[in-house]
């Protein structure tokens, strides 16, 4: 339950300094954090014990790995005054590292194929693309920045099918609730959705899919209402 208390302090702790500051609220998707899979599984499922946070819980966590943690959070962290100057700095050159390394892999090409067709393939690393070019050999390039690379070419048809269910999921969000819609005056809906609705008070209508008992029929009958 550590987990559980540290990250709602820490999200009650950013929002109420831009509440002060008179900025919007930070709220995170389910597709940018284990923070933003955590709160939303307590607000719209519940629990009766400690939340344990298991990536088995995220549906999108090929786009939740350690290794993207910073290029996924940093610039958040920045837009609300939590990441100084100098990190900032180093955070751009790391992603100036990393687009030039994919500019020069796309371009370069060998026996017919971008480098970057033979990274994706398993038996390929960077230290052998580095044998198959020389201007590969010669980039300046951390092994940080080395390892992103490798990693974001080879999981990236994976990742491409996760990135479209995130836009679709992102389409139900943009159907927004209304604070004071009455879900009890939709006679259409089943008893227990009106019910959880009004109790939980989800903010849009991919909230209100993800709340345990909910059916696709009601977050149709739902939609038509809001519409």
């Amino acid at each position: 339950g550590y987990e559980e208390a540290a990250a709602q302090g820490l999200m009650a702790g950013i929002n109420a300094a831009l509440k002060i500051r008179g900025d919007e609220p930070l709220i995170l998707d389910r597709s940018q954090g284990y923070i933003a899979v955590l709160i939303d599984d307590l607000v719209t499922k519940g629990v009766d014990e400690p939340y344990r946070m298991f990536t088995s819980r995220a549906e999108y966590r090929l786009l939740l790995r350690q290794d993207n943690a910073d290029r996924r959070l940093t610039g958040i962290g920045r837009r609300i005054g939590l990441v100084d100057d100098n990190r900032w700095a180093r955070h751009e050159a790391y992603e100036r590292e990393i687009d030039t390394a994919f500019e020069l892999i796309r371009k370069t090409r060998h026996h017919g194929q971008s480098l970057e067709d033979w990274l994706r393939r398993p038996e390929i690393e960077w230290p052998q693309l580095q044998e198959l070019s020389s201007d590969v050999a010669q980039l300046p390039l951390s092994d940080r920045a080395k390892e992103q690379v490798q990693i974001e070419v080879k999981y990236s048809g994976y990742v491409k099918r996760q990135q479209q269910d995130v836009e679709k999921m992102q389409k139900h969000a943009s159907i927004r609730i209304p604070e004071t819609f009455d879900f009890r005056a939709v006679p259409q809906l089943r008893k227990e959705a009106q019910e959880k609705f009004s109790r939980i008070r989800p903010q849009n209508i991919a909230q209100a899919g993800r709340i345990s008992g909910i059916t696709p029929a009601d977050l149709v009958v739902l939609s038509m209402y809001l519409k």
